[in-house]
C-alpha cells in the first residue's frame, strides 16, 4: 500500500492505467493529459514524440512533467530517446532512467538492465545522469519508493 501510495505521489500509472492510457489514439490520449492526469500527460507526449517532426514537442512537454516532480516522465523521456526514429540515443535514454533511481525508484534502476548497453555506454550514461540530475532535475528532492 505504501509503494503503491509513492507512485501515486510521483506521477505514475498502475499496471492497468498504463496499458489503457497506451492503447488510446494520441487525441484521446491528449484529452486526458488536458484534463489533467499526471500520468496521461507523460504517455501523450511520450506518443508525441514519436511523432513524425514531433520529436521535440514531446521531449519538452515531458520536460516539463520531470521538472514538476513527476517522475514517471523521466521513464517518457528514455522510452521517447529509445523508440525515436530520428533521435534515437541509447546512452540519454539510460541517463533518463538513472535519474528516476537517482531522485528514488529504486527499480529504474532494474529497467536500465533490460537495455543491454556496454559498459562504456552505461558510464556514459552515468556522467549524462549526473549532469541531468544537476540542471534538469533542479532542487527536486529524493523520495525514496518503498518495495512491498
Amino acid at each position: 500500500m505504501e509503494e503503491a501510495r509513492w507512485l501515486v505521489e510521483h506521477g505514475y500509472p498502475t499496471k492497468d492505467e498504463q496499458q489503457r492510457l497506451k492503447a488510446l489514439t494520441l487525441s484521446q490520449v491528449k484529452a486526458e493529459a488536458d484534463a489533467g492526469s499526471p500520468s496521461a500527460k507523460v504517455v501523450y507526449a511520450s506518443k508525441l514524440s514519436l511523432e513524425p517532426g514531433k520529436f521535440h514537442s514531446g521531449a519538452l512537454l515531458l520536460h516539463d512533467q520531470a521538472v514538476a516532480g513527476n517522475l514517471y516522465a523521466y521513464y517518457g523521456l528514455s522510452e521517447a530517446y529509445w523508440n525515436s526514429n530520428d533521435n534515437r540515443n541509447l546512452v540519454d535514454s539510460a541517463a533518463y532512467l538513472r535519474v528516476a533511481y537517482l531522485l528514488g525508484d529504486s527499480r529504474a534502476g532494474d529497467q536500465i538492465g533490460t537495455l543491454k548497453l556496454s559498459q562504456a555506454e552505461l558510464a556514459v550514461a552515468d556522467q549524462r545522469a549526473a549532469s541531468l540530475l544537476n540542471t534538469f532535475a533542479g532542487g527536486l528532492q529524493t523520495s525514496r519508493r518503498p518495495l512491498e
